[in-house]
């Protein structure tokens, strides 16, 4: 069996070739202020140092650490913080702090290697963005990031005093702070989603007794009572196991039938006259509403909702002032065509879940900025006094408006836990 040394301890390789090196990191060793997040190694949140050189643990083998020193985030600080640690919280160079780990350990390689080679002289701005150019910052804490990383360059930082403005920075700059990502109760299960590989379609048939059959494996339908999905990757059912692979397994087990529906994909298409109809009368009340707020009252024809009535007073008025305008071919009327992008709120923290029943009691880990609000809605939800919910949010990387209601992800994890619980 081959071994690799991670912050100064040996620790035996799986044989598994598959293995990654974050597989190690945060699910054998729980060393979680390693993040996964894109798992493509394009967002630098996962890096590690191997035999000092940076690299992305989301891509790299765990068989390929062998016999090397893999130094995580955990390990930068525990003998005491390191300049760019204290730059960092200084500078306060750091929201959210997902990303932070990963941003402390390649800019904690590149200063040393300054240090070493340059002494004291300031990098500039260019140098410094190459250096990190591996990694993302949703939050956008890009120039507070950059003046830590020169001043910690320069031998600003190198004293033990430090001020930050965030309470929270030394444990986000550490690897110690604990978001929804990285909570681990004994005997926790890892739930996985199974979501349709068609635009609209009835599912005829979902039979989940082969996955329920499987050792551990907990399993539960998604969907709604019509059977009717409308897009790719509409959830359809969620399955629960002990580790990822199993997981795999389970949702590979899970039987099913689908009669395909008439299709509509993109915004002209599905405003055309002859366009199948993606939400009918009895289940336009379900029709998701695509922006932050709650949906106000809005007339439906064909596929097309809105506009909202709070917002379209006056309608008849309006399209007589424009007719007048045309008419007087007046300057102050401008008539265009205007279109958007559509808008990902793209928080590097998936949107993530942790459920666990005591008896009656339902405790939540949950990445959302909404804690109040979210056990307000399961309570309604599963018909739960509010003294037998308990939502828990310790830190959240990012939201940016995505994380504030009863997701997908929360509602599978409640259901598979009370579907184990069911089991026990």
């Amino acid at each position: 069996m081959s071994t690799t040394t991670v912050n100064g301890r040996v620790e035996s390789l799986p044989d598994d070739p598959d293995a990654l090196l974050i597989d190690i990191v945060r699910d054998r060793l729980k060393l979680t202020g390693t993040k996964l997040v894109c798992g493509a190694g394009v967002c630098g949140a996962c890096t590690v140092l191997v035999d000092g050189a940076p690299v992305a643990s989301c891509l790299m083998p765990a068989h390929a650490a062998a016999g090397k020193s893999v130094t995580t985030v955990e390990a930068i600080g525990a003998s005491g913080l390191h300049p760019v640690q204290k730059a960092f919280m200084a500078h306060d160079a750091l929201q959210c702090g997902f990303c932070t780990p990963g941003f402390i350990v390649e800019a904690t390689a590149f200063c040393d290697n300054w240090r070493a080679t340059r002494g004291t002289a300031v990098p500039s701005r260019e140098e410094i963005g190459a250096a990190l150019s591996g990694h993302l910052c949703r939050c956008g804490a890009y120039d507070g990031i950059f003046r830590a990383v020169a001043d910690a360059c320069a031998g600003r930082f190198d004293g033990d005093h430090v001020t930050a403005p965030r309470i929270e920075a030394r444990d986000k700059v550490t690897g110690a702070a604990k978001y929804t990502v990285d909570i681990h109760h004994d005997d926790q299960l890892e739930g996985l989603i199974l979501r349709s590989r068609e635009a609209h379609a009835r599912i005829t048939t979902l039979d989940l007794a082969p996955a329920r059959a499987l050792p551990g494996v907990a399993a539960v339908s998604l969907l709604g009572d019509d059977r009717i999905v409308r897009y790719v990757g509409e959830p359809i059912a969620a399955v629960a196991a002990k580790d990822r692979k199993s997981a795999l397994a389970a949702l590979a087990a899970i039987k099913l039938t689908s009669e395909r529906l008439p299709a509509v994909v993109g915004l002209d298409a599905g405003r055309n006259d002859d366009a199948p109809v993606v939400f009918d009368k009895a289940s336009r009340k379900r029709a998701g509403n695509v922006s932050e707020a709650a949906g106000g009252p809005a007339p439906w024809k064909q596929n097309i909702r809105g506009p909202t009535a709070v917002f379209s007073t006056r309608a008849k008025k309006a399209r007589n002032w424009v007719d007048e305008a045309r008419q007087a071919n007046s300057k102050l009327l401008v008539e265009a065509t205007f279109r958007t992008a559509t808008q990902q709120h793209a928080c590097l923290e998936p949107h993530a879940a942790v459920a666990r029943f005591d008896g009656d009691r339902l405790t939540l880990h949950a990445s959302t900025q909404q804690v109040f609000h979210l056990k307000e809605q399961i309570a309604k939800r599963y018909k739960l006094d509010h003294d037998k919910v308990r939502v828990i949010a310790d830190h959240v990387g990012g939201g940016f408006g995505s994380k504030a209601s009863l997701g997908t992800e929360t509602i599978a994890a409640i259901e598979l836990a009370r579907a184990r619980r069911r089991r026990l």
